[in-house]
Order: C-alpha cells, then sequence, then structure tokens
C-alpha cells in the first residue's frame, strides 16, 4: 500500500518540476509588477520581431481554479487512503480470529479464503484507483496548460506580438547550489521591463471563472476575449 503513496507523491513532484522548469528555490514571495499594456502594430508586423516573456511555473502557483483544482485531488486522495487503512484493519481484525479454528477445519479454510479474497481486493482497488488519481491530475495539468496557451495567443494577437519565450522570475538564493544552478542555466540573461506579460495572463485566467469543484477537469475553459489594448 505504502508503494501507491509513494508513486503519487513522486508524480505530483515530477509534475510541478515539468512545469515550472528550472525553477530555483524560492527565499521569498516573488512579487509582480502591474502589467504593462502593448500597443497593437498598426499596419501588420513590426520590422523586428516583437519577444515578450511568460513566467508558467509563476501562473500554475498563482492559479486560483488549479491550485483549488489540486486540493480538492489532495482532500478526495487523504479520503481514498483513509478508507483504505479502515478497510485494511478490518482483514487484520478478521485475521486475528484464525486461530480460534484448527488448522485444516472447514471453518479454517473459509475463514482464510475469506481473509485472502478481501486482501486481493483491496488491492485491486488501490491499483485501480491509484491510476485514476494519476490520469486525474494528468487532465487537470493540461487542461491548465492548454488555457495558459489559449489566453497566451489572444494576448499576442491583440498586440502584435512575434514570440513569447518561457523564463523564470524567481529570486536565485546564492546558499542553495540548485538555486545557483538554475539560475545559470536560464535561457533568458536579461530583459527590457515591460516585456513580461505574466501578470497580464494572470489577470485574465483568474477573471471571472467558476469556482473549482464547477469546472470540470475534462472540460475545455471557455474562450474570454481579452478587452481592446
Amino acid at each position: 500500500m505504502q508503494k501507491f503513496s509513494s508513486s503519487i507523491v513522486a508524480l505530483v513532484s515530477l509534475s510541478l518540476i515539468l512545469i515550472a522548469g528550472s525553477t530555483p528555490a524560492q527565499t521569498g514571495t516573488v512579487v509582480r509588477a502591474e502589467p504593462e499594456e502593448y500597443k497593437a502594430v498598426p499596419g501588420g508586423r513590426a520590422a523586428t520581431p516583437n519577444i515578450a516573456l511568460l513566467d508558467v511555473g509563476y501562473l500554475f502557483k498563482n492559479h486560483v481554479r488549479f491550485n483549488g483544482m489540486k486540493e480538492d485531488l489532495k482532500r478526495d486522495l487523504a479520503t481514498f487512503q483513509e478508507n483504505v487503512k479502515v478497510e485494511k484493519a478490518k482483514i487484520e481484525q478478521l485475521a486475528t480470529r484464525l486461530p480460534d479454528y484448527r488448522r485444516g477445519t472447514p471453518d479454517y479454510k473459509s475463514l482464510e479464503e475469506e481473509i485472502s479474497q478481501r486482501r486481493a481486493e483491496l488491492a485491486a482497488k488501490f491499483e485501480l484507483q491509484g491510476r485514476e488519481f494519476a490520469r486525474r491530475e494528468a487532465r487537470i495539468y493540461h487542461n491548465v496548460y492548454q488555457e495558459i496557451t489559449d489566453a497566451t495567443n489572444r494576448y499576442i494577437q491583440q498586440r502584435g506580438i512575434d514570440m513569447v519565450l518561457r523564463f523564470s522570475g524567481d529570486p536565485v538564493d546564492p546558499e542553495q547550489p540548485d538555486s545557483v544552478l538554475a539560475s545559470l542555466n536560464k535561457p533568458v540573461v536579461a530583459y527590457q521591463g515591460g516585456v513580461d506579460i505574466t501578470p497580464a495572463i494572470l489577470q485574465e485566467l483568474n477573471r471571472s471563472k467558476p469556482g473549482p469543484r464547477s469546472v470540470s477537469a475534462n472540460a475545455r475553459p471557455p474562450t474570454v476575449p481579452f478587452g481592446n489594448p
């Protein structure tokens, strides 16, 4: 049973790593500046590429419904694990009755078969439910990432932005080697103020959206157009 708990924790950790990329350890809360509006390019594209930056890890950490759905998943997982613990205790309690019967008697065999059957059923249910939790988590991450992509595409189309690069704006902790190494491996070394569109995208993602329990993990979020720049 312990194997499932460890695999779920590993899956959650791996999911966060894949989404946040090489995110350095944080030493404090990251505060984003208010979004600076891009002006639409009249008459088509600019002569040089117009590039913006997006901190996807920051979006996931501050996406209201995403965090709500993660909490829902966490609670459901805890409930399931508690139910498994209760059922396991019942089976173990049943096993304590075996010494009351003489080995080889019909009553002993009947009780032994019942214990084996209930253990097998619990193990099968544990495995199947574990896969479902993993699939559910994957759907949540996939759909929210798709929502981020859709919102970003709408944003850049309305503002004449040619390309969006992914980056991390988290601070570097010089006392943590992993944090320093992640900082050294950042693809974006420096950028001008105003090219970080993360606050604007986050604002759109969290704007007038339904609560976490009213959104299916399988449903694509509705398209909500941005206001005119």
